[in-house]
Parts: structure tokens; sequence; C-alpha cells
């Protein structure tokens, strides 16, 4: 079984191929266009040389077919829009217009360098189609922060799903204080709540209160908290929406 579908990315005729035959698949990579493999009952003649993999036709619709061109393009995806915020995936570029700020850690750098950024850009969102989201404001374009869900990291004993996932998010330093936290994570959480089907928690530093308010508005409930030395305990909310 072989499709074609159009797909308009911005002004642009695109094509996407949906098939299960390795050689229609393998000519839609000639000529260019994005392609998605299909398993038919979960099972393949070997491997699908496609930019994506899918068991059902059922899974394709106009969003799907829209991420799939966008990724073939190198075109961030555009996650969802709120009253302010755009939410989309970043893009390479991005690494410039965001500036070190005080406390950051190892993840933070990832976006700071074009070469981490492009192997995060490749390896996240294409292996597991989310990740932390570019927050832009929509009005003037600017960069103000991240936001998105990631893998839960962390030993914790009463977490026993293992897909859990966990939000996270920061706003540059210029633009707190306008609320911006709180409606970029509800953007994440709208998102969460038509695409994912598991367990989501937020970890939170016990003496960083203005995150634990932001939590707490979004219906987080404290699950669970761990000594992590120097005085300092990290608590872990769950979201009971």
């Amino acid at each position: 079984m072989t499709r074609e579908y159009p797909v308009m990315i911005e002004g642009q005729l695109h094509y996407v191929i949906v098939s299960d035959d390795r050689e229609a698949l393998l000519a839609a990579k000639a000529a260019g266009k994005a392609s998605v493999g299909l398993w038919q009952n979960g099972e393949s003649q070997g491997w699908l040389p496609a930019d994506h993999v899918i068991e059902s036709v059922e899974d394709v619709d106009r969003e799907y077919l829209e991420q799939a061109a966008r990724r073939h393009l190198g075109l961030p995806w555009v996650i969802i829009e709120t009253k302010r915020l755009m939410l989309r995936e970043f893009k390479a570029g991005d690494e410039s217009r965001i500036s070190a700020e005080a406390g950051e850690g190892g993840a933070d750098r990832i976006f700071r360098n074009r070469k981490s950024l492009e192997d995060y850009i490749h390896c996240q969102y294409g292996f597991y189609g989310y990740g932390i989201w570019a927050v832009v404001d929509r009005k003037e374009g600017t960069m103000v922060g991240k936001a998105g869900v990631t893998n839960l990291t962390g030993l914790w004993e009463c977490v026993k799903d293992a897909d859990a996932l966990e939000l996270g998010y920061h706003i540059f330093s210029p633009y707190r204080r306008q609320g911006l936290a709180l409606e970029a994570c509800k953007g994440v959480l709208e998102w969460y709540r038509r695409h994912m089907d598991c367990p989501l928690y937020a970890k939170i530093d016990a003496s960083n209160e203005a995150s634990i308010s932001v939590a707490k508005k979004l219906g987080f409930g404290l699950k669970d908290q761990k000594y992590i030395g120097s005085g300092q305990w990290l608590r872990l909310y769950e979201w009971n929406c």
C-alpha cells in the first residue's frame, strides 16, 4: 500500500509518501519527499527506509502529515499557541538567542551550543516527538524562555510507570513576573492532554517558592521529596488533573 498526501507548509505544496513498500519509500527519498513507513499488523519485511514509521494508517491525520513534512524540511514544529506565546521546536540558530544565566546546568547549556542543539533536535524530537521547546512572544517574536516535557529522571520509589514524564520550564530573567511561566506551562499541559497517556511530574527545589507556586496553580500536588545534600531538598510533584 502506497499513498501520497499533499501538505501545505508556509504557502508551499509538499508531498508525504506513506507506504509499506521499500521501493516506493526509496523512490520518495530519491525524489526528496517526506516518507512514512507502514508496518502492517506490526510486522515488516526488514528495515523500512523512511523518515518515520507507524503501525496504522489511522495514525495519519493533517497534524501528523504536517509534522512529518516539517521534520523532513528541517522546519520547527509549532506545538501550541496561547494568548501571548507560541511554543515551537527549537531550530538551528536559536542558540544565538539564548544568553547564559546564573544557576544554569548542563542541560541548559545544550541550547546555547549549535552542535549540541542540532543533536538535540535530531535525536530528541526525531525519536520521541516531544522535548523542551522554545517559548516565543507572538507579538514581538522574542524568545522568552523554554518549556516542555522530558522523560522523568532520578530514582523515585513512588513512581512505578517507566514511561513517566516531567514538566520543565525556564523563563529568562528579563521576562519574569509577567505570568509567562504559568501561561507557557498551561500550553504544555493542553498539548499533553491531547497527545500523552502517562503520569506527569515536576521536580522542584524546595527553596524555589516561585516554581512551587506555579506548580500548585497548574494542579500539581506534592508526591515525594528527598535530601540531595548541602541542606537542599528536591520535591516531586504529580499532576492530578
